[in-house]
């Protein structure tokens, strides 16, 4: 079953990317070496039941990707943990408008506001046809999310009326 995914992955970058160069046997490169999404080949092929013939553009390709992941993930400069896992949880949704012409531009509004009187919890903005919310943080209890909520309606009287807690998935993130 794992084998025919892998094929299967294969395939779809293949027909993405690389297909206009010949294959080469068993192209590995010493940085493709490191990455387990292009060395994958090497490991099939040691099966002897398959033999993966991946172009050396696709190659190129993941590789190219791959450094460029890893660039952006180190210079975003973020203060806050990368996001590990999700699981079922509790958000505060601050804002919520549909009108086209000035909810994309309020919606980034309530996020600047949000996301500086409180640094200490992430903010989102997420676009739900038609519908531009704001929502703050990833509480695992729904007590933690209503505790979140008193303080946003405490420091913005304005959002007091629409905010609320509303169940999401969350980000789990390593402290």
């Amino acid at each position: 079953m794992n084998t025919i995914r892998i094929i299967a992955a294969f395939a779809v970058l293949a027909s993405a990317g690389a297909a206009a160069q010949e294959p080469a046997d068993s192209y590995a490169s010493p940085v493709a070496a490191q990455d387990s999404t292009v060395c994958i080949v090497d490991s099939i092929n040691a099966s002897e039941w398959i033999r993966v013939s991946q172009p050396e553009a696709l190659t190129a390709l993941l590789t190219r990707r791959l450094t460029a992941a890893t660039a952006e993930s180190s210079e975003s400069g973020s203060t806050h943990a990368a996001a590990v896992a999700t699981r079922s949880g509790y958000r505060v949704q601050v804002f919520d408008d549909n009108n086209p012409r000035t909810a994309r531009e309020q919606a980034q509004q309530r996020q600047a506001q949000v996301a500086a009187a409180f640094p200490q919890w992430r903010t989102y903005i997420t676009f739900n046809s038609p519908y531009w919310q704001v929502k703050v943080g990833d509480f695992r209890r729904r007590g933690e999310a209503e505790a979140a909520l008193a303080e946003i309606r405490e420091a913005f009287p304005s959002v007091a009326a629409y905010a609320r807690v509303v169940p999401e998935k969350i980000n789990i993130t390593e402290q």
